[in-house]
């Protein structure tokens, strides 16, 4: 129960209010289950008080000091807290339907299962909160800084987070219905499970966000960007693609066997790239990654360097069969000649392009077994050598060898 002298305090005038609060810095105010209803507490010090099932509904609040504020279960529905000082206060459960929280300060806030239906959140920073298993119904959240904000469950139905930073953001299994994420910048964001149903994308940075399990239905993407795509689960092996529709495509066929089988025959634009790229080989990567998208094709990029417990043998077999071809860098690791050793017999489709690096241990051109679909072993020098020449020495071949042996099968073969 609220503190009646602390509750008669904040009733008659919030400079008398906020004088005591200066002079008594050790009191931590009970204003718990308090009726505030409608009250004009603008700019009132309410760091660290306790306001657990405390009646707001309506209050002026703009400007307040709710700073580590225990507001747990509390009535906050249209009230005015914009521009207010909510850093890792704990609104948990707390209904702030209609609320005004536009310019409002909720880093690092507790908003777990709160309710936010039709909330303003404007250019608000809620940076490394946790709205998990929030409503988040219709609510305004435009150029809002949620970095690093938890969306786990939570309900996003026709939310507007246009123009926001969601860098590191976590939607795993959150509903994005009709959301509005345009312009948003989501780059390193988990949408695993999360279903997009009519999402607006447009404009929108997704790259390297986690997509295992993510359900797509009528999204709009056009002009956003989407490299780098991990459509694996945790602890399994790093495997990126460029799109959402290849995503749930590929995954699909790596993760069902019987979809795989009935859809093997379709061929895909991707190819696939095998090898071990720690941060000083990130440059060859992205060197084969770029000299694969100006030639049309989407790279499908398995790093052994990368932790995880998968069987690699199975991944490269089976997404090697739904890719144009195979480009393996047997650089730095004797496990990548050893798994493709392993299936290159299930591949003969496929044509596989062996390449490494000058002056580099492995490879070792001898010890990688000759079949028909293998193309010549091809070494480069460095990043700035490999992006001069990969297209005429490594993707064209491989083009060729492919319509080779297309034409082969054709006539039985």
């Amino acid at each position: 129960m609220a503190d009646a002298g602390h509750v008669d305090l904040v009733r008659e005038r919030i400079e008398r209010w906020n004088d005591w609060r200066r002079k008594n810095t050790r009191i931590v105010p009970d204003l718990s289950g308090a009726d505030l209803t409608e009250l004009d507490l603008s700019g009132a010090n309410f760091a660290k008080s306790d306001l657990s099932g405390a009646r707001l509904s309506g209050a002026n609040l703009s400007g307040a000091n709710l700073s580590r504020a225990k507001l747990f279960r509390a009535d906050l529905s249209l009230a005015d807290l914009s521009r207010a000082n909510l850093f890792k206060a704990n609104l948990s459960q707390a209904d702030l339907g209609g609320a005004n929280l536009n310019r409002a300060d909720l880093s690092s806030a507790f908003l777990i299962r709160a309710n936010l239906s039709g909330a303003s959140l404007l250019e608000s920073c809620l940076k490394e909160a946790n709205l998990g298993q929030a409503s988040l119904f219709r609510s305004q959240m435009a150029k809002a800084i949620l970095r690093l904000t938890s969306f786990f469950k939570s309900d996003l139905t026709g939310a507007d987070l246009s123009g926001t930073d969601l860098r590191g953001a976590n939607f795993q299994e959150a509903v994005l219905e009709e959301t509005c994420l345009r312009g948003a910048n989501a780059a390193g964001a988990n949408l695993c499970f999360a279903t997009l149903l009519r999402t607006d994308l447009e404009g929108a940075v997704l790259d390297n966000c986690a997509v295992y399990g993510t359900s797509l239905w009528e999204i709009h993407s056009e002009g956003s960007s989407q490299l780098d795509l991990d459509i694996m689960p945790a602890q399994q092996p790093v495997l990126s693609v460029d799109s959402l529709q290849t995503a749930q495509l590929v995954g699909l066929l790596l993760h069902h066997e019987r979809a795989r089988d009935e859809v093997f025959a379709v061929t895909l634009n991707t190819v696939l790239v095998i090898g071990r790229f720690p941060d000083e080989r990130r440059d060859v990567l992205e060197a084969v990654k770029d000299a694969l998208r100006r030639g049309g094709h989407s790279p499908l990029v398995l790093d052994f360097h990368l932790p995880g417990s998968g069987d690699k043998n199975e991944i490269v077999k089976t997404l090697g069969r739904m890719s144009r071809f195979v480009v393996a860098d047997l650089t730095g690791d004797r496990r990548i000649a050893e798994t493709l050793d392993a299936v290159v017999h299930f591949l003969p489709s496929i044509p596989i392009q062996p390449i490494g690096q000058a002056g580099a241990e492995p490879p070792a051109e001898s010890h990688y077994p000759k079949y028909r679909w293998v193309l010549p072993f091809w070494r480069f020098r460095g990043a700035a050598d490999l992006a001069a020449r990969f297209g005429r020495d490594v993707v064209d071949p491989a083009e060729r060898k492919a319509a080779e042996i297309r034409q082969k099968l054709s006539f039985g073969v």
